[in-house]
C-alpha cells in the first residue's frame, strides 16, 4: 500500500486539476467522469492513506463530500 500511494496522489492531483465543475466533475449534472470516480473513491476514502492521497486535491474533497451524500450513490455504496 505503502508504493501506490506516491502514483496515486499524482494521479488525483492530476484529475483536480482537470475538475471544471460544481458539484460535479465537469459541470452541473452528474457525467461518466463521476460515474468512474465514485467507486474509486468509495474504496479509497476507507484506506488509512486517504487523507494523505488527497491532501492537495480541494476540488475532488469538495466533490467527494457532495456525491457521497447523494441518495443514489448512498445506496449503491452501502
Amino acid at each position: 500500500m505503502k508504493a501506490a500511494v506516491a502514483p496515486v496522489k499524482t494521479a488525483l492531483e492530476a484529475i483536480d486539476s482537470l475538475t471544471a465543475g460544481h458539484p460535479y466533475e465537469l459541470g452541473h449534472e452528474l457525467s461518466i467522469a463521476d460515474f468512474y470516480l465514485i467507486p474509486a473513491f468509495t474504496y479509497l476514502s476507507q484506506t488509512p492513506e486517504y487523507e494523505a492521497t488527497i491532501a492537495r486535491t480541494s476540488k475532488l474533497r469538495t466533490w467527494w463530500n457532495e456525491v457521497s451524500q447523494l441518495p443514489s450513490v448512498k445506496k449503491v455504496c452501502a
